[in-house]
């Protein structure tokens, strides 16, 4: 009998110890490093001039009157690709100018300074990001 508790218990321990890292990935889902991953993803598909011109037509169109065209090119023009999509979400989710989330930016501040500065969780921006690079095939 002890020993088949000793099984049983050898067992749940092995079982817990494969089952953790996908645990504490879920946990992690809408972290700035999840956010890092699908800014790397923008970046590596738009790499052309003609590439980065069709993401801009894509933002445009997927936040047509939410965010101001001119925000949309301002973003492109001074970011990457990914950094230009997160701060036009972040000034669609905050109602921010997009000049203001550009320049913090570019002044070195991590995505999640700037999210916590707005008044945004950070699993909102990533929801988002997301929704757009499914809805408009940019993933």
């Amino acid at each position: 009998m002890k020993v088949t508790i000793l099984k049983r218990f050898s067992a749940l321990v092995f079982a817990l110890l494969f089952l953790l890292p996908s645990i504490a990935q879920a946990v992690q889902k809408g972290t700035e490093e999840e956010l890092k991953e699908r800014i790397g993803i923008s970046n590596k598909k738009r790499v052309t001039p003609k590439e980065i011109k069709r993401f801009e037509e894509k933002l445009k169109a997927y936040f047509f009157e939410a965010v101001p065209n001119d925000v949309v090119e301002s973003a492109i023009k001074e970011l990457t690709p990914g950094d230009a999509l997160t701060a036009i979400v972040i000034a669609n989710l905050s109602k921010k100018p997009g000049s203001e989330i550009i320049k913090m930016k570019k002044a070195g501040k991590s995505w999640s300074d700037i999210t916590n500065t707005v008044g945004l969780k950070m699993k909102d921006v990533v929801k988002e990001v997301k929704e757009f690079q499914k809805t408009s095939g940019c993933a």
